[in-house]
């Protein structure tokens, strides 16, 4: 999918050094001799950082520096072993390192990971809105087998529709609210389903609805629908747990949270649509609103209004659609 964009390093010592630049101190250590060949992938849109790496012949590395940041691992091909500090972890499927208990770890060839880093401050926040009460304590995870089966397959659909996004997007930039809506996914996923030491509190916390609080969510996305606003932000602003705010706009609204901020971008959307002195290309303005696939935007869009966005835009503006 973004095979293009990949970096190939043929000498440890230059993949040593691209770490280096980047305040990750490492030690590579080849596993066979002769060839060497790692390739790699970084994307970081939107803050949001995403690695693909292939580790076409076998090598090991240590880890020289600590780096504040959970790794939620997806295994793609080959193996990787990891050596933490009381135990040795090698799934074949989704799961989560802390980067400050990895000391080293061993690839096969021909062996392909992607990573995403969530940096340990967002997780711990999310994780404070998510319980609404401040976490003394660091997240741990289970590295062996940090989801159930079917939650695994929700985070794969996940990072399958990541990688899709910033493929499809790579020359254009990619839409900071479409990312928005994706890291929100995955951070849900990877707290409320993840198997960590906070599990227990997430799920015993109790429902908390009040209308007037539930008023400061709406009236908080109303004005920051334009931005890449996150779950985690809007409870905080109307004082409630994550669980508390879906609850409110489950009980109050039958809807989600997201989905109603959904509503209002789609509203906003159409506004500008309807809007001719706004200078902006019909496809413009509905990657504006964080929809990244067009087409099938198209229909969603005309379900709700009866007509498709380019029959609006060119509607306002006297030209044919």
């Amino acid at each position: 999918m973004m095979e293009k964009f990949f970096e190939t390093f043929s000498d440890p010592a230059e993949v040593e050094h691209h770490y280096r630049e980047r305040n990750i101190e490492i030690k590579v250590t080849p596993l066979e001799r002769g060839h060497f060949c790692y390739r790699k992938h970084t994307a970081s849109p939107a803050g949001f950082f995403l690695r693909s790496s292939q580790m076409e012949t076998p090598w090991s590395m240590e880890v020289g520096n600590e780096s504040d940041s959970f790794l939620l691992v997806i295994p793609v091909t080959g193996r990787a072993d990891w050596m933490l500090n009381t135990r040795e972890s090698a799934p074949s499927s989704p799961y989560v390192l802390d980067y400050l208990s990895v000391k080293s770890a061993r690839f096969a060839p021909m062996t392909r990971i992607d990573t995403i880093v969530l940096p340990a401050e967002i997780l711990h926040r999310d994780l404070a809105a998510l319980t609404g009460q401040h976490c003394y304590k660091r997240l741990s995870f289970d590295p062996t087998a940090s989801f159930s089966e079917r939650d695994e397959k929700v985070i794969l659909q996940i990072y399958v529709a990541l990688k899709c996004l910033l493929a499809s997007n790579h020359d254009a930039g990619v839409s900071p609210i479409a990312v928005g809506y994706l890291r929100q996914a995955l951070v849900s996923m990877v707290l409320e389903r993840g198997r960590h030491n906070f599990r227990e509190t997430i799920d015993g916390v109790r429902d908390d609805s009040l209308p007037s609080r539930l008023r400061r969510a709406v009236d908080f996305m109303q004005a920051h629908a334009h931005e890449p606003i996150s779950l985690a932000q809007i409870a905080a602003e109307a004082a409630l747990s994550i669980r508390g705010l879906q609850s409110a706009f489950s009980r109050w609204k039958s809807i989600s949270p997201m989905s109603y901020l959904k509503s209002v971008r789609l509203e906003r959307l159409r506004s500008d649509l309807c809007d001719p002195s706004i200078q902006a290309t019909c496809a413009q303005i509905i990657y504006k609103w964080g929809f990244s696939d067009v087409r099938r935007f198209s229909k969603a869009y005309r379900q709700t209004f009866g007509e498709t966005p380019s029959e609006t835009y060119a509607k306002a503006r006297g030209t044919r659609g």
